[in-house]
């Protein structure tokens, strides 16, 4: 994680760089607006929050995967079972021997939700979106703020 850490605090400062950059277009000392850091820090930011945490918000893809297999599996145990009745007509498609991936089995939704609780939970990506997005503003606001010019100035 020292990696990370490291990676973070220099996209940090490249952050930071780009906004006292961006923002002195056109300004004759070339600095930002003391009171233009906030908004200039977030929109950088924010950026920054979607670029880092890019993996760890990509969990829709290994959650519908662990959904599918954990529904296949289930699906299958629960038809296998079947004498062939229609009482246990929730696995369409010939489950038991094809593709289960079309099956509805109410019976597997508790197994589908509780295998599947860490693939398909955002917790991940919100807690890496708050750190790097506090990390990110915290050293960006202070930079901005110590080499920004006051309006009239």
């Amino acid at each position: 994680m020292v990696s990370g850490a490291a990676g973070l605090e220099a996209a940090a400062a490249v952050a930071v760089f780009a906004v006292l950059v961006m923002s002195s277009q056109g300004h004759p000392r070339n600095k930002p607006l003391c009171s233009d850091c906030s908004s200039l820090c977030n929109t950088n930011c924010t950026a920054m929050v979607m670029a880092n945490c890019s993996n760890e918000c990509s969990f829709q893809f290994s959650c519908q995967q662990c959904q599918s297999q954990v529904r296949q599996a289930c699906c299958q145990d629960f038809c296998s079972r079947s004498d062939g009745t229609s009482s246990y007509s929730c696995c369409p498609n010939n489950c038991v021997d094809g593709d289960c991936s079309t099956c509805t089995c109410d019976n597997c939704n508790a197994a589908i939700q509780n295998s599947c609780t860490s693939a398909c939970s955002d917790r991940y990506c919100r807690a890496c979106q708050s750190g790097v997005a506090q990390q990110c503003m915290s050293s960006c606001l202070s930079d901005c703020n110590g080499h920004c010019v006051k309006k009239n100035c």
